[in-house]
């Protein structure tokens, strides 16, 4: 089985939303780094597009918007791309994964500097990122 990338980046706007989202806030630097790192750097490493020829990182911006715009809750964000990825571990490349902990950071540490808060969310999230991911290094 191959995994679902137009769906890996859908996951990745959710999750990042819900880094942004931490401090009830979504600032508008937030969205700058999310957005400069898709085009920069995702976009660039990513050669799958969709059949309307758009490369498919984008998806992350979309999913991002979406979410932030219909106030979804951060719980919801973050459970989405832990079942995804824990779904499709077997099938992650591991640089994806380590785009996905990249973009973590620079989405919290956008605005001003990352709050205790945000530092703890981003911790736990890599911490799961690595629990996760250990399972199929182990099998």
């Amino acid at each position: 089985m191959m995994l679902n990338v137009k769906q890996f980046y859908k996951e990745l706007g959710k999750l990042l939303y819900a880094v942004a989202a931490t401090d009830g806030k979504i600032e508008k630097e937030e969205i700058t780094a999310l957005y400069d790192f898709v085009s920069k750097e995702l976009a660039l490493s990513e050669s799958d597009s969709d059949s309307s020829g758009m490369n498919k990182a984008f998806y992350t911006d979309f999913e991002f918007d979406d979410y932030a715009e219909h106030h979804v809750s951060i719980q919801k964000a973050h459970d989405s791309f832990m079942r995804f990825l824990q779904a499709n571990v077997t099938e992650m490349d591991p640089r994806l994964i380590n785009k996905a902990i990249e973009a973590i950071e620079k989405v919290a540490s956008s605005f001003k500097k990352v709050n205790k808060k945000e530092r703890e969310v981003v911790d736990k999230i890599k911490t799961e990122i690595a629990e996760i991911t250990q399972i199929i290094k182990n099998k």
